[in-house]
């Protein structure tokens, strides 16, 4: 008789979760383009963190990455720029849609920091492409 008592409660339990477990479906944050770039960036100059730095990569950049290692090595060798600290911004320059699947864009990415003591500015040209409705950084273009 002591295990009808609790019954309800566990019935209602079980309803809960069912339809709370139903309702919680995952929805996919999509980041923009000049987010990525921004995150990327921060990634190898202010947090030191090459895997977050690789993982906003397209398979081409990863593997020009992971020959580095570090981000310090990436940021050096790579980019030929060394920060003590840095802020960015981006501006995009031109969208290119090649197919309804493959959208890529040119932008620029300017930073603005300290080495040494003393204030450096200095810009790059990028490339991020979509990739399965993501942005990943794909290429470091001429200055041209």
């Amino acid at each position: 008789m002591d295990s009808f008592k609790n019954s309800p409660l566990l019935l209602l339990l079980l309803l809960s979760s069912f339809l709370f477990g139903c309702g919680s479906e995952e929805k996919e944050v999509v980041v923009s383009e000049k987010e990525v770039a921004l995150s990327f960036f921060n990634a190898i100059y202010n947090e030191n963190d090459a895997k977050k730095a690789i993982s906003l990569s397209s398979t081409n950049l990863k593997k020009e990455l992971e020959k580095y290692h570090t981000a310090s090595n990436i940021a050096r060798r790579l980019f030929n720029m060394r920060f003590d600290s840095v802020s960015l911004h981006t501006s995009a320059m031109k969208t290119q849609i090649i197919s309804e699947y493959n959208v890529q864009v040119t932008m620029m990415v300017q930073f603005t920091g300290k080495r040494n003591g003393s204030d450096y500015k200095d810009y790059k040209k990028i490339r991020l492409i979509k990739e399965n409705n993501k942005w990943l950084m794909d290429k470091i273009l001429d200055d041209n």
